[in-house]
């Protein structure tokens, strides 16, 4: 049988964790986007020295492609502190999201990033953790899935690759405004038991122990208490929330700071 995310064994860890999401940053940076990652890497400068491990949850840019010999252009600052963290021993943890997807080795040559491509259990200071950017999760989203599915096939992953960066990076940024312009008002808001990923916690609840659900995806800052012996976190996002969570070696449960 095929293991899963829920069927592997938990990935162990111990050590004082930093989970960050969803900057969206822009490629070629703007000045938004640039002020957003100046933020970012101080409050990554804030923890030199105390942290063990960095999640990167996904959607860390508006769009990512790696080509061969093509990396996208800016955020030395930012690469230049992950680097300098990696130097200090700290493990970086890259969930790729829907924006991220085609994240290839870049991270894990320079900064020895791991990469997770779906969600997983992690035992991380002894407590069962769910960790992951979140989409496609819970719900009947067949019609995302299929999209997903089709942006994840590595055959049309290699025809996109035969386009010139700046026909590629252009079709991106015109998907991204089109996707971000069309979204829901309500949808802005904590749904609450209407949440696919709430959905999805409770029914993976039915099978499988978890502490902690850690994911993104939504730029919703959330705790949610889905049973007395499981809460379910929210990163939000470092767009327009500039939010966080943390959980040290000393922590009952993860942190969110928003």
């Amino acid at each position: 049988m095929k293991k899963t995310a829920t069927t592997s064994a938990p990935i162990v860890l111990h050590g004082n964790c930093l989970f960050v999401s969803d900057a969206h940053f822009r490629t070629p940076p703007d000045a938004a986007s640039e002020e957003r990652e100046q933020k970012l890497v101080q409050l990554l400068k804030n923890q030199e020295g105390t942290l063990q491990h960095l999640f990167l949850l996904g959607d860390i840019f508006d769009y990512w492609f790696e080509y061969r010999d093509v990396v996208p252009k800016g955020y030395f600052t930012l690469f230049a502190c992950l680097k300098e963290l990696h130097s200090q021993g700290v493990e970086i943890h890259y969930f790729t999201g829907n924006h991220d997807m085609w994240v290839e080795d870049y991270f894990t040559q320079t900064f020895g990033a791991i990469i997770y491509r779906e969600a997983r259990l992690f035992d991380i200071n002894g407590h069962r953790c769910f960790v992951g950017h979140g989409d496609g999760l819970g719900g009947k989203q067949r019609k995302y899935l299929l999209i997903k599915r089709i942006f994840n096939n590595r055959f049309n992953w290699w025809l996109y690759g035969l386009l010139h960066p700046r026909q590629s990076f252009a079709i991106a940024r015109f998907c991204s405004e089109k996707s971000r312009n069309s979204h829901d008002e309500s949808m802005l808001q904590f749904q609450g038991e209407g949440e696919h990923q709430v959905q999805y916690a409770r029914e993976l609840l039915r099978t499988t122990e978890v502490e902690h659900f850690i994911l993104a995806h939504r730029h919703i800052p959330t705790r949610y208490e889905l049973t007395p012996g499981s809460v379910f976190f929210n990163v939000g996002d470092w767009l327009e929330h500039f939010s966080y969570v943390t959980f040290g070696t000393e922590d009952t449960e993860p942190v969110l700071h928003s």
